[in-house]
């Protein structure tokens, strides 16, 4: 029980931050995808902001996915292996 409701939350998660990344990398523009667009980032920020303060973001990487959001990737990944059974 406690799992499927882990399992739940971790796969809602990481749909809304696919949503994330997929937004990131389109100019923000004023109307409903600009409401989608600022949910999923307020969604995601706060356990965005820990990785990026212990990761340092690569040399010349200005553009594009940065450390945060692979390492993010990865943990949501493995949490999936590990709860989702």
């Amino acid at each position: 029980m406690v799992s499927s409701i882990l399992c739940f939350a971790v796969l809602g998660f990481t749909f809304v931050f696919y949503v994330r990344l997929a937004l990131s990398f389109f100019p923000a523009r004023p109307g409903p995808m600009m409401q989608v667009r600022e949910m999923a980032f307020s969604a995601t920020e706060p356990a965005l902001m820990p990785l990026r303060r212990a990761i340092p973001p690569l040399p010349g990487a200005a553009a594009g996915i940065g450390v945060a959001e692979l390492a993010m990737f990865l943990i949501l990944f493995v949490l999936q292996a590990i709860i989702c059974r």
